[in-house]
């Protein structure tokens, strides 16, 4: 038994080691939108559609619409695609006044086979009369050069689409703790400077901002091919990439910032929508048997990695207060947990996620409640239950709709 765990705490100390050179890498290779000049490679800067959908975004949406008004850069747009139930169009309203550049339109009945995010996308995406679409997230918030950064950016390298990683707020005890499991596992599980790369086939965005050519958009067949898709952002940039377009993974920590979710309820429900299902849908796995083992095997590396080190500390601590000797696994248990918490602090401090002082309690109690919902995600997605997101259900599959046939794209060199 002893051997056993040594082996498996060994396993888990060589895992993080990966994780820590991983995050490292990828942080080093992205280039940063704050360092990017503001001087414009064209005379007369493009027409800019800004998408927001919302839906029960009453407490969130302020902070958005005011951080947009303040942008320098010109022209724009911003369509609102609002369905909601509580009062986020009454305070989208006192936030626009008479700004003439803003539009607020009411999302049309969702059709069965349409998840309610792509929808409102692609429904704001027909009203926009810009030549370059913004997809943005109403509880994302702004500094001013944010956008005529991203655009100069986009313009002077030929870049097709577009995505900032934004700074993720965590303000309650719960975020602080859970959040930055999840989203620090991402830049590990999609190796970030392989997405910049165009021989590579690694494909992410992050909804907070996924600047895009309407020429691109169109020739993709926008949101219609994968209006059924959970984690829509990242088979939105899985779209582009394969269809031979230049894709760009940016930092934007100090620009831009986002708070996902405030209380563990919706921490609980937000993960457990995608964080699974999406897994599967992006791989287009339609086997159960295949689907149930990679729930099997995703349950084994969460835990091996975030709760066997802090289990074993505990354990052969009270094994050494019994018998008053102290074993290998003691000291190799310890290293491993400590490597943990600095390499997960580290991720915080990269990708700025939350506050890293909580690293050291994230690691277990954020990993085991990362566990359940991962494992709650599995189950309904195993079970055709579906998942459930503001109000709506979801039952899973991962068809994909074709894209027209009259719409082909020669890759580029």
């Amino acid at each position: 038994m002893i051997n056993v765990l040594l082996s498996l705490i060994i396993l888990s100390l060589c895992g993080w080691i990966v994780y820590l050179l991983l995050i490292v890498q990828n942080h080093r290779k992205l280039p940063d939108i704050s360092r990017c000049s503001l001087k414009p490679p064209v005379s007369h800067p493009p027409l800019l559609s800004i998408i927001i959908p919302t839906r029960n975004e009453g407490k969130r949406i302020k902070s958005c619409i005011l951080s947009l008004k303040q942008q320098t850069y010109s022209p724009f747009e911003v369509i609102i695609v609002d369905d909601s139930s509580d009062n986020t169009l009454t305070v989208i309203k006192v936030c626009i006044k008479d700004d003439p550049r803003f539009r607020v339109v009411k999302q049309k009945p969702l059709p069965p086979d349409w998840v309610g995010k792509p929808f409102a996308l692609q429904q704001g995406s027909s009203l926009a009369k810009g030549s370059y679409l913004l997809f943005i997230d109403a509880d994302t918030t702004y500094k001013p050069t944010l956008v005529e950064k991203a655009v100069v950016h986009l313009l002077s390298n030929d870049i097709d689409l577009l995505t900032l990683i934004p700074h993720h707020q965590c303000i309650s005890p719960w975020e602080k703790i859970i959040q930055p499991i999840p989203l620090g596992i991402l830049p590990a599980l999609c190796p970030l400077s392989k997405v910049n790369d165009p021989s590579s086939k690694h494909a992410v965005a992050f909804g907070p901002f996924i600047l895009i050519k309407r020429k691109v958009f169109t020739e993709i067949g926008g949101y219609e091919t994968i209006k059924n898709r959970i984690a829509d952002d990242a088979e939105f940039a899985q779209l582009v990439k394969h269809a031979g377009y230049r894709l760009e993974v940016a930092h934007a920590q100090s620009l831009m910032s986002i708070r996902m979710y405030e209380h563990f309820s919706d921490i609980w429900e937000g993960w457990s929508k995608n964080i699974f299902l999406g897994l599967v849908q992006k791989r287009g796995i339609t086997s159960k048997a295949v689907q149930l083992t990679m729930l099997i095997g995703g349950v084994t590396v969460l835990a091996l990695l975030l709760l066997l080190p802090f289990l074993t500390v505990v354990g052969t601590l009270l094994g050494a207060l019994l018998s008053s000797t102290i074993s290998l696994l003691l000291p190799l248990a310890m290293l491993t947990w400590i490597l943990s918490s600095c390499a997960l602090f580290l991720s915080q401090r990269l990708y700025g996620i939350g506050t890293p002082v909580y690293a050291p309690l994230s690691v277990f109690l954020g990993g085991l409640i990362t566990l359940g919902m991962f494992i709650n995600s599995g189950a309904k997605t195993l079970s055709g239950a579906g998942v459930q997101w503001k109000g709506r259900r979801y039952a899973p599959t991962t068809t994909r709709t074709k894209r027209p046939s009259t719409l082909q794209h020669i890759p580029k060199n």
